[in-house]
């Protein structure tokens, strides 16, 4: 990595990710590196129970664009906002790390982003089954009428934006936030930010099972609910919200 500053961190958080965790890695070291002048690789632990945090220290022992910071197991959302805290970067790269993202094309998803403020992707194809499309479709409904316009996939784990619009947002959406990723999206549009939405493709998870199944699928979906309505009364986003109809 070149001296000065950092031109792009990438944050991702890690769940017994054994079997997807150094392909994620190196995902990014074949399709996100060459394309900036330098970077750095945040990834968040979040109390991984498998070799995810072995393989991880391997990887940092010979990389130093990779930084791993471990914690306890509290949740996707809070590692994801411990990592952008992290950041050193001036721009920011959120992905998830089970690679159900594909990266080949991200030199375009970058410079689509360079003429804008943000860059949100799109899954045209979502490979998550229907429950999980049939949650997405109401989260961004829920937000819909609440907020009035949202992005297409507010949630989508690849976002490109510049890191003063998270530090701006992130007193709004706090530090132990279960939807950090779809609040920032919506920061974002009242903001008045530029926003590139391009579609990407999204292949079905392998070697590794989603934490969110069953029961907890849906107290996950009451905590977000409860979590998008607190957010919906922050002074602060009431107080663009506000703006944003006198506009």
């Amino acid at each position: 990595m070149s001296a000065g500053p950092v031109e792009l961190s990438i944050v991702m958080p890690a769940y017994n990710e054994e079997v997807s965790i150094a392909g994620a890695v190196d995902d990014i070291l074949t399709h996100v590196a060459p394309v900036v002048s330098s970077c750095e690789i945040i990834v968040v632990n979040d109390g991984s129970k498998d070799r995810t945090g072995e393989i991880l220290a391997g990887i940092a022992a010979r990389e130093p664009r990779v930084k791993v910071i471990t914690r306890q197991n509290g949740g996707h959302g809070p590692a994801l906002i411990m990592g952008l805290n992290a950041a050193t970067g001036e721009n920011v790269l959120i992905l998830d790390s089970d690679r159900q993202i594909k990266l080949d094309n991200f030199a375009d998803l970058y410079a689509a982003y360079r003429g804008a403020d943000a860059m949100i992707a799109v899954r045209a194809d979502r490979q998550d089954g229907p429950l999980r499309a049939v949650i997405s479709r109401s989260l961004r409904g829920l937000l819909s009428l609440l907020f009035g316009k949202v992005p297409r996939d507010p949630n989508i784990p690849l976002k490109i934006l510049k890191r003063a619009a998270w530090q701006k947002a992130a007193p709004a959406i706090g530090d132990d936030n279960p939807i950090p990723s779809a609040l920032l999206a919506l920061h974002l549009t009242m903001s008045g930010a530029r926003i590139v939405q391009k579609p990407i493709v999204h292949v079905p998870r392998e070697g590794s099972v989603s934490n969110f199944r069953g029961w907890k699928l849906v107290k996950f979906c009451v905590l977000a609910g409860r979590t998008v309505l607190a957010f919906w009364r922050n002074p602060h986003v009431r107080a663009l919200r506000t703006e944003k109809r006198a506009a």
